[in-house]
């Protein structure tokens, strides 16, 4: 990180080399190999790698993945701007050892950014590419001869794939889906079937999909959930991790003066958040720890800056679940087997090598930041730990907490973002992406997302949280325990067990 290669070809360029800890991704060696004026286009080209990476064709079907982006800066200017790709088969990677897939997303055949991952099966263990990537700078209103700097960044995701699944378990999950029942009103018994994206009708006929509400899980039902409405039938791909405290101060880093106070966030040790500025500069100590105290707004200006968008709740279940019978009061590993007796011994505490002690681990049960289990951050108060903190060598799907897909701390540690259902705003969610750029205060822009609360005072509000946190009892983590999916996480809450991750809705092609 602590170096900067100049390049030069008819333009030049800086390029600047990319660390994210949570499975060690390392983007480096950018450059610039070749440049074409006639279609006003040029490659990037940069190697990739991360460790714990897999592809199967088995049971889940599924496979990790980076979801890279590129981000530049004119020399004339003192802002970052968003880089226009092709869209299909302009990339590619040395030996075509890895996939790269794009979306079109601007509907005129260009594309935001591209997914990266094994062109083959592959068992866990530690993936490395170079890559080329074609850059439409035509397309951004950039010049042959103009000079810039280029940051490409990486996010790790996990493949959700489309199928059918449950929405509930049948079980006493607080505030869960059940398919409605005429002859018993009171029969939670019988967990909701989503087989399609098609619109689904929350009522009181027989087979409808139906909830039980109050203030904080929302209190808006009868009515269609529109067809736009992601379900989580069809494929998305989900951040693997909640979004660390080094991502955020990414996205700090790259925004314009005016755009950062309503992103800003004080440091809190208390808290576990060690987020702080030097002049401008923005870094954490502790970059592997979810970013905590973030308001549903500043989740939403990240997701719009990373071309992410939102995960709906539906979407939430599936991730977790995936296609297999729901278990009644399951966490996110598919059991109610919990590890949460105590509060966790930690080695090597605030490192990037922060481990629970074996003390303390459970091989066999689900571990979970939880009150229970949060250590003390020297204050009386609880804090959460580094992402991923389970998923030790060795550790199966129960012990390091994954879910059905492998994606971690679904239950626990911070807060999960959703788009709710319970409320009229949140069914108006048509489920597009991030454009890449804020407006001039710093704020998303996309008219397709349900607005967020500058106070506690707003009704105009679709989002909630799903999975509990570091400051919950274990219950709250349950999968299909909905205690707050309607609750508001306003601008002025700054609450510390606030975090999120964003997902995306997979290529079509």
């Amino acid at each position: 990180m602590n170096k900067t290669n100049t390049f030069y070809f008819f333009m030049l360029f800086l390029l600047l080399p990319f660390l994210s800890k949570a499975n060690n991704l390392l983007i480096e060696n950018v450059s610039i190999p070749s440049k074409n004026s006639s279609t006003k286009t040029a490659t990037i080209q940069f190697d990739i790698s991360w460790e714990n990476s897999w592809r199967v064709t088995s049971a889940q079907n599924n496979w990790d993945a980076v979801w890279v982006f590129v981000k530049f800066k004119n020399t004339t200017t003192d802002y970052w701007q968003h880089a226009t790709l092709s869209y299909g088969s302009s990339h590619s990677s040395t030996s075509n050892l890895a996939t790269i897939d794009s979306d079109d997303d601007t509907g005129t055949g260009f594309s935001k950014g591209a997914f990266i991952y094994s062109a083959s099966t592959k068992s866990q263990g530690n993936a490395s590419y170079q890559v080329q990537l074609e850059w439409q700078y035509g397309q951004d209103s950039q010049g042959d001869d103009d000079t810039f700097e280029i940051k490409v960044y990486g996010i790790e995701m996990v493949y959700v794939p489309s199928g059918a699944f449950y929405l509930g378990t049948g079980g006493s999950d607080p505030k869960t889906f059940y398919m409605y029942n005429n002859d018993n009103v009171n029969d939670r018994s019988v967990p909701y079937f989503v087989e399609s994206e098609g619109a689904i009708t929350v009522g009181t006929t027989n087979g409808n999909l139906y909830y039980d509400t109050d203030e904080n899980s929302g209190t808006f039902r009868e009515g269609d959930i529109p067809a736009d409405f992601p379900k989580g039938f069809s494929a998305f791909y989900c951040m693997k991790y909640e979004i660390t405290q080094g991502q955020y101060a990414d996205f700090l880093n790259m925004l314009r003066t005016t755009q950062v106070s309503v992103n800003h966030i004080s440091k809190s040790e208390t808290y576990g958040n060690n987020l702080e500025t030097d002049g401008s500069t923005y870094s954490s100590s502790t970059s592997f720890y979810p970013q905590v105290q973030l308001s549903h707004r500043k989740i939403l200006n990240y997701l719009e800056w990373a071309c992410l968008r939102p995960m709906t709740e539906m979407e939430y279940e599936k991730a977790c679940r995936g296609t297999q019978t729901p278990v009644a009061l399951e966490y996110a590993w598919g059991s109610t087997d919990i590890n949460d007796g105590s509060e966790y011994t930690i080695d090597n505490g605030q490192t990037d090598s922060e481990v629970v002690a074996s003390s303390s681990y459970s091989a066999s049960s689900g571990n979970i930041v939880m009150s229970a289990t949060a250590p003390d951050s020297g204050t009386g108060n609880h804090k959460p730990l580094r992402v991923g903190i389970f998923a030790t060598s060795g550790a199966s799907r129960v012990s390091s907490g994954a879910t059905y897909y492998g994606i971690m701390n679904m239950s626990g540690n911070v807060t999960e973002l959703v788009v709710t259902v319970s409320v009229e705003p949140g069914r108006s969610f048509d489920g597009s992406h991030g454009s890449g750029a804020l407006d001039n205060v710093g704020n998303y822009t996309n008219t397709g997302w349900p607005n967020t609360a500058v106070d506690a005072s707003a009704t105009d509000y679709g989002y909630g949280s799903r999975g509990g946190a570091y400051v919950f009892p274990s219950s709250f983590g349950y999968v299909s325990t909905r205690n707050y999916v309607a609750y508001r996480y306003h601008d002025s809450s700054n609450v510390r067990e606030c975090g999120g991750r964003g997902v995306r809705t997979a290529p079509s092609n």
